[in-house]
């Protein structure tokens, strides 16, 4: 009851209405269910007894009416309604299943586009501290377990054991004696089965839980890196780590198949032998063969409808305890979800309609950082301005600062203390606008595997793409004549991460894209360091050439590429000044 309790908890009241239709669903199907085999017992006794029109006068003169005046026709009469009883009860069932199974697929596809929502609009810090293959198996599979599995198996067990009830109900009122011996027979079964498979296959899910994300983050890491992984012969160390990994994982889904399977012969074996213990009490009662055999074929049709029930049950049972250690792992942000939903809070991810102002002057005012989990600060009351459409250079020694000064001033990380301003407003009072004046060209270019048309206009739906703006800022990345030789121009596909182009020419496409957004700001993190000193050299006199137009903002280790900056800032133990 707790399980149901904790799923339901995640659930908004719409949905718990609509939970609520369907359970009052599954009890009407269930009472169906009953009916259909109940309805056994009469058309049993009817056929064993070949008086019974003439027993019962009321009855025939019914059947009368309909123009019934023979057993044989009474008897095809009640098989034929029994049939249509059957009929509508499976068509209804039909339709109860179908409406569980979509509000479970309806919410999978909820609560999965939602879950990558709530990532997305996590601070940096969250996925500084979170690893991407636990949130790629969260997206993944959040939905399909929670929902498809769970959510699901819960509808069907409930579903289950609401008929078990009822039939047993039915049954009590046919024999209190045995629908009482049954019911404690089959309940006490259950009970020890499940009880003692609890621990083990709550273990096994915690294993499987915890391995999943494992074996995804070897894959990632293994083919994230391919081209060193092959370089430097490493593919039998990732291979290893994710057969390892892998291994752990398929052995608990392998336990778990198993302690899930063998209840079903337990307690096929142990109905079977008390079906025909229940027959010998009954003779030994002083019962006559004859006076059984009705309430026999009841109660082996009960048998035939429970039995399978009963596997189901535990079946149902075990299989939602094996996926809660991944549940209770992701309830927080289900819960997010929820109140999200409930709250109808909007998502902050649209792009903003417009930009903050930027005239004047970028100022840094006693800017201080530091790490949640490390108490040194890495940056202590900076200050300077930059003023617009300057060349600025930051440097510094690795580990001084400066890259995360730039996540700060890229509206990543909040500042400790003090703040950055733009024409004397500070950017965290609204991070979206201000954001909208930046590109940012990183020292690794991220390229989907697409065309350099959609590299470029990255995060743009295609109908949309400005293929003036296109060609114009492929002149200025200078990259116009390099794509105009390729057979298929812009349309060229680059590869996964661009593996068919030169570094060179990845970076270009960065700064490409960079200019597409057409920015005030241009931030370029360390965005030739990984480059030949030629090619370097000729993308920093691309750069060049923007001085003046828009702000740009360089990291970069080789003082070199900051020859022609109008200034630099130079970064050191926290602290930063300015140097000509």
């Amino acid at each position: 009851m707790d399980i149901i309790l904790k799923i339901y908890s995640i659930l908004n009241l719409k949905q718990i209405r609509r939970c609520s239709i369907i359970i009052v669903a599954m009890i009407l199907g269930a009472i169906l269910e009953a009916i259909g085999i109940g309805a056994i017992l009469p058309l049993i006794s009817i056929m064993g007894n070949p008086d019974f029109l003439t027993v019962y006068p009321k009855v025939t003169k019914y059947a009368g009416i309909f123009g019934i005046m023979t057993h044989i026709q009474f008897i095809i009469t009640a098989t034929f309604l029994l049939l249509i009883l059957y009929i509508i009860k499976n068509i209804y069932l039909a339709w109860q299943n179908k409406i569980q199974i979509d509000f479970a697929i309806q919410n999978q596809i909820y609560y999965s586009e939602e879950l990558l929502t709530e990532y997305l609009q996590k601070p940096y810090l969250y996925h500084l501290n979170h690893n991407t293959a636990t949130l790629l198996r969260n997206v993944n599979s959040g939905g399909v377990i929670v929902f498809s599995l769970i959510m699901v198996s819960m509808f069907t067990l409930l579903t289950e054991i609401i008929t078990a009830v009822t039939i047993w109900l039915m049954l009590v009122m046919i024999d209190a004696f045995t629908a009482i011996i049954v019911a404690g027979f089959i309940g006490s079964l259950l009970y020890f089965i499940i009880k003692g498979f609890r621990k083990k296959i709550t273990e096994q899910g915690r294993i499987q839980n915890e391995y999943s994300a494992l074996y995804i983050k070897c894959i990632n890491q293994s083919l994230g890196a391919i081209k060193e992984t092959k370089v430097s012969c490493k593919e039998e160390f990732f291979l290893d780590a994710f057969r390892k990994a892998y291994f752990e994982y398929g052995k608990a889904n392998g336990k778990f198949l198993f302690m899930n399977q063998l209840p079903r012969m337990l307690i096929e074996t142990i109905i079977v032998c008390g079906l025909l213990l229940l027959i010998i009490t009954k003779l030994l009662l002083g019962n006559q063969p004859a006076e059984i055999v009705p309430l026999l074929g009841v109660l082996a049709l009960a048998a035939f409808r429970l039995m399978p029930s009963a596997n189901r049950i535990v079946n149902l049972s075990n299989g939602i305890r094996f996926q809660m250690p991944f549940f209770n792992e992701l309830y927080e942000d289900l819960l997010i979800i929820k109140n999200k939903g409930e709250k109808e809070t909007e998502t902050c991810l649209q792009k903003p309609e417009s930009r903050m102002d930027f005239e004047n002057v970028i100022s840094v005012e006693e800017l201080g950082f530091a790490y949640p989990e490390i108490e040194k600060q890495v940056l202590n009351n900076i200050s300077f301005s930059i003023p617009k459409g300057k060349f600025v250079g930051i440097v510094g020694p690795s580990g001084a600062g400066k890259t995360t000064f730039v996540d700060i001033l890229l509206g990543l990380l909040p500042p400790s203390k003090g703040k950055i301003s733009v024409d004397w407003k500070n950017i965290y009072d609204d991070i979206r606008t201000w954001q909208a004046n930046l590109a940012y060209v990183p020292q690794n270019i991220y390229l989907i595997d697409g065309t350099i048309r959609e590299n470029i206009a990255l995060g743009i739906d295609e109908k949309e793409i400005d293929d003036a703006l296109i060609n114009k800022v492929l002149h200025m990345a200078e990259l116009y004549d390099f794509v105009q030789e390729l057979p298929a121009g812009i349309d060229t596909t680059v590869g996964e991460r661009g593996v068919k182009l030169s570094g060179g020419q990845r970076q270009r496409i960065g700064i490409a894209r960079a200019l597409y957004y057409q920015p005030q700001v241009l931030v370029l993190d360390e965005a030739t360091s990984a480059l030949d000193n030629e090619t370097e050299k000729s993308i920093t006199d691309t750069i060049l050439k923007l001085k003046g137009q828009i702000t740009i903002i360089a990291v970069a280790h080789r003082l070199t590429t900051l020859e022609q900056c109008d200034f630099k800032v130079k970064f050191e133990n926290g602290k930063a000044e300015i140097i000509n």
